[in-house]
């Protein structure tokens, strides 16, 4: 079995669902294929097809699937999965296949164990034996806790068929159990000061509460026939690559009631050479590698609803490595506000939302929903909510608007999504303004810009200059009294909520990106340190 590798194709399970993830590649025939086949098999277990879902950005959320049909939401993460692999297929070839959850169904289809006929067969059986077995009251929860944290919190709690169900990252666990004992644990990882998130999951995944329906799949799925692997492919569930000889539907029985380990097949791979993991789909995979290894690339591959338009002019600088960057000027000449074409469609911008606080925050990307209250929901504080509105800023450019209180205390991701819109949509109206300071030049097109383009100020003197001039201007302050070496807080009265909130300006005013989120630039006593910081990143991005 090989043991060195360079590229890993990730596919997601729970969480591998938006609405119209493929409809900016709906009239590929590869997609069109698995969405036929898929659509098919459905229509065998008397249900309706899921292609609608996947093409429709108006498609109902994950969450109400949750509600209404898990059925259908779990063919459609296994179709997007599928869809997702093979259209990445089509630019480099994978040394290595990790389905993460059910998506390892999608990974052994993509290798080749079964047609994919067979594997949308797999996922229906899947379905049909947890309707008819799955105990009532199910939950799951992600904890940031380390595994063996989390572990003690089930151990102490002791109530049968609670357990770890993933490992996902170095602090994030996922337990699954019944509804009053996850509910439980939750309270003690919070009482321990570790955030602990609610999951969109239909049953509680990978707990021994499934035992009934495991068996029930193993059964209706006898009859499916295994191929021979044309693709390597490593299960998180048992640890290490399977083979021609590992029983793989087997497998996936054991996989219903069994953990995880998604963080050691990860740094296991990376151990093994793997440097760069793709993500076949968006569920956040992309973000749990970025927190587990070092020095790899991690990027999602789907062109969701909200990034489809290739030829539309984007004001946001994506953090993917092959959507737009921004390209920032390179001297001081005055830039008219006016050419920048912003985003103005909320459900768009929302979308970029989710995925920029689930890949910042290490959440399942299922646990981002706009209804969510962000404070009560998820257990993003107002500090650390100002924190991630530096990202906001930098990533749909909304220069001085960002400071303004309206932005903070916005309670869920949607309402904050339709902010963004009328503040981008004020900035594309008004009138043509100058600005001293660099500011993002938006790519006219979806073509990537390579980061090299970026030609930013790394001077620490002028960056300063630029950093007195924003904070005395923003906070009302006489220029002479921010200097470099002024304590924000104890001389000039700067707290930490408010240091935060001007991190949102500074992040936008220097093209920050998602470095603004590093806990070192909030913690910064004096602007000139800020400013080194500023050109350190600066430097780091060029």
């Amino acid at each position: 079995m090989k043991t060195a590798v360079d590229t890993v194709f990730l596919l997601p399970g729970q969480g591998g669902y938006t609405p119209g993830m493929l409809a900016g590649e709906a009239g590929s025939p590869m997609v069109a294929e698995v969405l036929h086949t898929v659509d098919r098999v459905a229509g065998e277990f008397g249900r309706g097809g899921v292609s609608g879902l996947l093409t429709n950005p108006g498609s109902p959320s994950a969450a109400e699937l949750v509600r209404t049909d898990s059925f259908a939401l779990q063919l459609a993460v296994f179709a997007a999965a599928v869809a997702s692999c093979r259209l990445a297929e089509k630019h480099q070839t994978p040394d290595v296949l990790v389905g993460h959850s059910m998506g390892e169904i999608a990974a052994l289809t993509v290798a080749g164990a079964f047609d994919t006929a067979d594997g949308a067969r797999l996922v229906c059986h899947r379905s049909e034996a947890l309707l008819a077995h799955c105990p009532q009251g199910g939950a799951m929860a992600a904890l940031e806790l380390p595994a063996d944290r989390a572990a003690h919190l089930v151990d102490a709690v002791a109530v049968p068929g609670l357990a770890v169900a993933v490992s996902n990252a170095p602090r994030q666990t996922v337990v699954s159990g019944s509804e009053e004992a996850v509910g439980t644990v939750m309270r003690l990882a919070e009482a321990l000061g570790a955030q602990a998130t609610r999951l969109n999951a239909p049953f509680p995944f990978h707990s021994p509460l499934l035992g009934a329906a495991g068996e029930a799949f193993g059964q209706a799925v006898a009859g499916i026939a295994q191929h021979p692997l044309r693709r390597t492919v490593y299960s998180p569930v048992d640890g290490g690559y399977v083979s021609d000889s590992t029983d793989l539907k087997a497998l996936l029985v054991r996989q219903l009631m069994r953990p995880v380990y998604f963080l050691a097949a990860v740094r296991g791979l990376h151990a093994a050479g793997a440097s760069r993991f793709v993500e076949c789909g968006k569920a956040g995979l992309s973000g749990l590698v970025r927190r587990s290894v070092p020095d790899v690339i991690a990027e999602p591959t789907v062109r969701t609803a909200a990034r489809a338009g290739a030829a539309e002019a984007v004001a946001a600088p994506v953090t993917a490595l092959t959507a737009p960057v921004p390209a920032v000027a390179a001297a001081a000449a005055p830039v008219p506000v006016a050419s920048v074409a912003p985003v103005v469609d909320a459900a768009r911008i929302l979308e970029q939302l989710r995925e920029l606080y689930a890949t910042a925050l290490g959440y399942p990307a299922e646990a981002i929903t706009g209804d969510a209250d962000l404070e009560a929901d998820l257990g993003i504080d107002s500090l650390k909510r100002a924190e991630m509105l530096g990202q906001v800023a930098a990533r749909f450019g909304l220069r001085d608007s960002a400071a303004e209180g309206r932005f903070i205390v916005q309670p869920t991701l949607a309402e904050l999504a339709g902010l963004v819109a009328t503040a981008l949509g004020e900035q594309s109206a008004a009138p043509a303004a100058t600005l001293t300071a660099p500011v993002p030049a938006v790519a006219a097109a979806a073509a990537a810009v390579p980061v090299a383009s970026v030609a930013p100020v790394v001077d620490a003197a002028q960056i300063l200059e630029q950093l007195r001039e924003l904070y005395a201007t923003a906070l009302g302050y006489p220029a002479e009294a921010i200097t470099g070496d002024a304590d924000l807080e104890a001389d000039l009265g700067i707290d930490s909520l408010k240091r935060a909130e001007m991190l949102g300006r500074v992040a936008a005013r220097f093209g920050l990106r998602d470095s603004a989120a590093e806990g070192r630039f909030i913690v910064q006593p004096t602007l000139a340190e800020l400013a080194e910081l500023v050109a350190e990143a600066q430097t780091a991005a060029r």
